[in-house]
């Protein structure tokens, strides 16, 4: 693991370069999505076999709206270290995970009220929040998104690239970053180019 202030998650894992070069260069959470809605699904079975050859990372188990025996289901299976969420579980549903959670939030479905309500309920059911949006367009401002930062662990997954990583540090601050892993080329080739420059900027590589 590095030792850095602002953490990496490489999440949306589908194929072992991802996860090796994730090992590799330290970085501290490596995801793997389980709705299987969402174009990045990987089976349980293959996210085995590629968390098997790999270790120093924490696995995130990415969710969707699944019901909580799912969710436990998968995440015993392949003893999973953290949960992220992306459903309407309530609060107290969450204690049955027994696991640290993530809690996801799509701001493009949030404004400026309702996301401090959302944060204020889970907050205490929670490790962190990752917040992102599904397309361009928010409603909430760079004053209140410096605030969360500065009170809460918080995941980011807006705008993230090699260009913005620097700025985004300097003006919010948050926990983590999340970089969303793609597809390989072919089986065991893949171009790192544009996540070796983000890391670069950061200067965390460790590979």
């Amino acid at each position: 693991m590095n030792d850095q202030t602002v953490k990496i998650k490489l999440g949306n894992i589908t194929n072992l370069s991802d996860a090796r070069f994730a090992a590799a260069a330290g970085i501290e959470y490596m995801g793997f999505c389980f709705d299987t809605n969402n174009v990045n699904y990987i089976p349980p079975i293959k996210a085995k076999e590629i968390i098997d050859w790999t270790s120093g990372c924490f696995v995130v188990a990415e969710f969707g709206n699944q019901s909580i025996h799912e969710i436990m289901a998968i995440t015993e299976m392949l003893n999973i270290d953290i949960v992220e969420i992306n459903n309407h579980l309530l609060p107290a549903d969450l204690i049955e995970i027994d696991k640290p959670i993530i809690k996801k939030l799509d701001l493009n479905l949030l404004n400026k009220e309702s996301l401090t309500a959302e944060i204020a309920l889970y907050s205490t059911k929670v490790d962190a929040f990752h917040l992102f949006t599904s397309h361009e367009n928010n409603s909430i401002s760079a004053e209140q998104l410096k605030e969360i930062c500065a009170n809460h662990k918080i995941i980011w997954g807006l705008n993230t690239s090699s260009k913005t990583i620097k700025a985004i540090i300097a003006s919010y601050q948050p926990y983590a970053l999340n970089i969303t892993g793609g597809d390989e080329e072919k089986t065991g080739v893949k171009d790192f180019d544009e996540l070796n420059d983000i890391l670069d900027v950061l200067g965390i590589f460790e590979g």
